[in-house]
């Protein structure tokens, strides 16, 4: 049996020391460290690595790039090597940030293993030594203080006011107080393990020694690692659609061109290698070689985009998968809100204050329902929390060190007095004595000079502070402290809990006189109960109206965190979700429900609270399987796994601990929740602009296909040569393709519904759109053609060439949009550009010395009147479809 399967949060302290044959005052000697070592192992995060030979290899697995790669060969074979050469390096390209992006995501269980702090201090043979993290055993007696990070699993034997930040594990938002003599149920979860710490966490707050149950992959944190490693990571939308629609389009080159090779041949206009050629020409043609490159470069724009708006992509082919999702399960602490507790109410007889601001930027109003002087309760939380809190700025960020609750007081001090004012109170109330706090007493109790006299202020739970009391502060003075009086304030404390705020009482009492020789229970009685104080981690400012935004768009919020149920509804009350009438559940709830049970209300429910990151992968999973598309949010180790799971995993750039951003494809650099629904907006955006390209070049390469076979069917001669075929694929059709796809957005992009997951860039419908446009682009290049093709065979087959390319710039324009009119649209300087620069190479191609290599005749300026029919009745065609709602 591992350790990790013992619940030895179950187990009382001798029951773990005997489990574990340690002795808490000496530790272990050193032949028995290393006979554990021999036994359990290092105390590393082992990881499984791919071989970069295996991950650059299966870039070039894809179907598309399969045919790209044939077409290179062939037109190799064919001599076409500069063609051969340009579709190589469009392939290595792709390839190449492929595996760079594929690279660097398989780092996440390296990173894990930089969790585990390098260095430990720790008794061995009764000597305290500072070791290597990775060298401690079950077993080893550890030492812990403020600033540490817990180098493993740790069974606490002794807590002096020890407090440990396990947010990053756990999802909770308050530091967790340890207490070494409970005993736990063994099915207690992770979160409410007081008497335990884990790898990776950090004391915030106080001391204590604590024996190792657990290291390694036998930590919480190492089956983390466990469940990152085994989590299925998900093709994008992109990379699917991509193989779809490679297998079709490879199948369907493969029929037109053997049919093209057979009736050439057999019409007898060309010998068996020019039928070859043509054949093979029109294969390679047919296939949209600039398409990987156009959607590459799509989504490298799209990406430099978000990156303007602080929403770092770490893989191209998740950009446009934003656009794609319906649900965004997200994290509370760190992402909804900032992950800074601050002071939100102020509550006493018959007042109540609302505290402006978020986090800790000192800055914000204080609006009251009566007009009150608050001065000394500010000056008293100056002076009474400045001694376990500062207050500092760290570049632009301001920072709590010490306690966070203290810390929140504190900054509610600074908002109301102003630095300077704030710190004169603390000089003015000068610290005589502390009686700090302790989970016994619940509460904390420093004296200070006051005048002549001296002033107690005390802090803690409010329930204690109340029976401690006999007067309450009210704006007209001290009252005493009736029954009714206590109810009253009693109510006001329950009240405050039940809509999830944190509380904490501030109660103060006068002394004439003071001995040195008191004891905390001399002076932290008689008091008078001043306020109570509402403390939460708030949401960031603008998470409710991106919430409503995402909500606008057809995407639905579910917060999803380790947090407390009262706190989360409070929260989600604030960012504008609804959990009084939809679905609140607990993780112990969803550990008693099937996943069948489960599946039926996973997508109704509004939070889910106190969950595990097993829980988290788990509704990751059956919000798939139900056939949403998921992005899931998050900041902390615990929440790696349903990253990896998640169709788009969402890190948080500030906050965000190394393995949450190499599990995601989305980081946060700005960890503000708004930045989702720009990278959602932006995500829609891209999926519009690569269709549009995909249709562009999809109906020019049917047109010039079409235009070939349907000669052949006519019994004309063949009006394109391979090069005609060649220089339009590679040269004027790529320059128009590349700049539809940064088209502006189209008008009410965030207005629509997300595309279903089912959706296609390729359609049935669609299909039959591209047969139908692309036929009459070979129509009205046949028409032209057979008016020329008797006189003169050269002449034809410029005037067929230009007129393709003519045509073509009649569907860049009305490719702009599938079914918005596009003077309707915001111009597009790049089309223009790109049609011009096009035109100005066709014309090269015919009237230059180039014309020899492209077989090409100066064209009469009467003709020029005849092709200019092509594109306006291809954009005509169009527009009229759009004008009458005809959608495809």
């Amino acid at each position: 049996m591992s350790n990790f399967s013992i619940a030895w949060h179950s187990k009382t302290i001798d029951e773990t020391l005997k489990e574990l044959n340690t002795d808490p005052n000496r530790g272990l000697d050193e032949d028995e460290v290393a006979y554990r070592i021999k036994k359990h192992g290092l105390n590393i995060i082992e990881s499984k690595k791919k071989s970069p030979i295996s991950m650059f290899i299966r870039q070039f697995t894809n179907f598309l790039v399969i045919i790209l790669i044939v077409a290179t060969l062939i037109s190799a074979l064919l001599g076409e090597l500069v063609d051969a050469i340009a579709i190589f390096m469009i392939v290595l390209i792709m390839g190449v940030f492929g595996f760079i992006q594929e690279y660097r995501a398989e780092k996440t269980l390296e990173l894990l293993k930089k969790l585990a702090a390098p260095k430990c201090r720790v008794l061995r043979n009764g000597v305290e030594k500072e070791i290597d993290a990775s060298h401690i055993v079950p077993g080893d007696i550890v030492l812990l203080r403020e600033g540490d990070r817990v180098p493993a699993d740790l069974r606490i034997i002794e807590a002096y006011d020890l407090e440990v930040d396990e947010s990053s594990l756990t999802g909770e938002s308050t530091p967790v107080e340890k207490d070494p003599d409970v005993v736990l149920d063994p099915n207690t979860p992770v979160s409410e393990r007081e008497n335990m710490v884990f790898m990776g966490t950090y004391v915030v707050r106080g001391r204590g020694k604590g024996v190792v149950v657990s290291t390694g992959m036998n930590t919480v944190l190492g089956k983390i690692a466990q469940a990152v490693a085994e989590a299925r990571e998900e093709k994008t939308p992109l990379e699917t659609e991509l193989d779809y629609f490679g297998k079709r389009i490879g199948a369907l080159i493969l029929v037109i061109a053997v049919l093209v090779f057979i009736i050439s041949l057999l019409e007898g206009y060309t010998d068996f290698l020019e039928s070859l050629m043509i054949a093979v020409a029109l294969a390679v043609a047919a296939v949209p070689e600039g398409l990987p490159a156009i959607a590459t470069a799509v989504l490298a724009i799209g990406a430099y985009r978000m990156a303007k708006k602080k929403a770092l992509v770490k893989k191209l082919s998740s950009v446009e998968s934003l656009g794609s999702v319906d649900i965004i399960c997200s994290d509370k602490t760190g992402t909804i809100t900032k992950g800074e507790m601050t002071v939100k109410i102020i509550k006493t007889l018959g007042i109540e204050c609302n505290v402006e601001g978020a986090g800790y930027i000192p800055e914000g109003s204080i609006l009251c329902n009566e007009n009150i002087d608050l001065t000394l309760l500010y000056k008293m939380l100056a002076a009474h929390t400045s001694i376990d809190a500062k207050l500092v700025k760290e570049g632009d960020k301001w920072i709590i060190k010490g306690s966070p609750t203290e810390g929140a007081a504190l900054v509610l001090s600074y908002k109301a007095l102003g630095i300077r004012n704030a710190d004169e109170a603390i000089k003015e109330l000068e610290l005589v004595k502390t009686y700090p706090f302790d989970r016994f007493r619940k509460r904390k109790s420093t004296l200070h000079r006051y005048g002549e006299k001296y002033l107690v202020i005390v802090t803690g739970a409010p329930e204690v502070l109340l029976g401690l009391s006999k007067k309450a502060w009210s704006p007209g003075g001290e009252v005493d402290l009736t029954d009714e009086l206590r109810f009253k304030l009693t109510k006001s404390i329950e009240e405050l809990a039940s809509r999830g705020y944190r509380t904490l009482g501030v109660a103060y009492r006068v002394l004439d006189h003071y001995d040195s020789e008191w004891k905390h229970e001399d002076v932290e009685r008689e008091l008078t109960f001043y306020v109570v104080l509402g403390i939460i981690d708030p949401p960031r400012e603008g998470v409710r109206e991106a919430v409503e935004l995402a909500k606008k768009a057809g995407v639905k919020t579910i917060m999803v965190t380790g947090d407390h149920k009262l706190t989360a509804m409070a929260v989600a009350r604030m960012i504008g979700l609804d959990p009084d009438n939809g679905i609140v559940l607990e993780g112990k709830e969803l550990d008693s429900m099937s996943d069948d049970q489960l599946l039926e209300i996973v997508d109704k429910v509004v939070v889910y609270a106190r969950v595990t990151p097993e829980h988290k992968a788990r509704i990751v999973r059956l919000l798939k399987r139900k056939g949403y598309r998921v992005a899931m949010t998050g900041d902390g180790v615990n929440d790696a796994p349903a990253l990896k799971e998640a169709h788009v995993g969402v890190a948080m750039g500030i906050r965000g601990t190394d393995v949450a951003k190499e599990a995601s494809q989305l980081v946060l650099m700005d960890d503000n929740y708004v930045t989702i629904v720009e990278a959602i907006r932006e995500g829609r955006v891209i999926f519009e602009n690569l269709k549009k390209p995909i249709n562009y070049l999809l109906i020019c390469n049917l047109g010039e296909v079409a235009t070939v076979f349907g000669s052949q069917l006519l019994r004309m001669p063949p009006p394109l040569e391979p090069i005609h075929l060649l220089w339009i694929n590679v040269v004027t059709d790529a320059l128009p393709a590349a700049a539809l796809g940064v088209e502006p957005p189209e008008p009410g992009i965030m207005e629509r519904p997300p595309r279903k997951q089912w959706e296609r860039f390729i359609t049935r419908r669609k299909l039959i759109y591209y047969v139908a446009m692309g036929s009459l682009m070979a129509a009205i290049t046949l028409l032209i053609y057979s008016l020329y093709y008797k006189a003169s065979l050269p002449l034809a087959r410029t005037v067929a060439f230009t007129a393709i390319v003519l045509s073509e710039f009649g569907r860049g324009l009305a490719s702009r949009s599938e079914n918005t009119p596009f003077w309707k649209l915001s111009p597009n300087k790049w089309l223009i550009v790109a049609l011009a620069v096009s035109m100005m190479l066709q014309l090269l191609a015919i009237y230059t010395p180039l014309s020899s290599v492209f077989h090409t005749a100066p064209l009469p300026p009467a003709t020029w009147l005849i092709l200019i029919t092509s594109p306006l009745v291809v954009l005509i065609a169009d527009e009229v479809r759009k004008i009458l709602r005809l959608r495809i």
